[in-house]
């Protein structure tokens, strides 16, 4: 589950950053377009996996380590996370 959450969070990224370069022209064809979300998620998430803090950190939620506030913070990131999709999904952008 840990990092199925991380793929979650670098394809929302890359959907975000992929989807501002389309719209300010940047990005013309289907195929550029796909290059970049690909390439965007995979530095991203390999990013996110050798940041240890971060890995640590929310691991230590996951196994109960810090008490009921670290399941509090992962059911807030995974509503963060949904509300991200959400905006990507109606509004074709991240909403900042």
């Amino acid at each position: 589950m840990f990092e199925m959450l991380f793929y979650l969070l670098t394809l929302l990224l890359s959907l975000s950053v992929v989807g501002s370069a389309s719209s300010a022209g940047i990005l013309n064809s289907g195929l550029s377009r796909g290059f970049a979300g690909v390439s965007t998620q995979i530095v991203s998430s390999n990013f996110l996996i050798g940041y240890s803090n971060t890995e640590s950190y929310i691991r230590a939620c996951l196994e109960g380590e810090v008490g009921w506030l670290g399941y509090l913070f992962i059911g807030s990131l995974i509503f963060l996370i949904m509300t991200w999709a959400a905006n990507l999904y109606n509004y074709r952008q991240a909403i900042i």
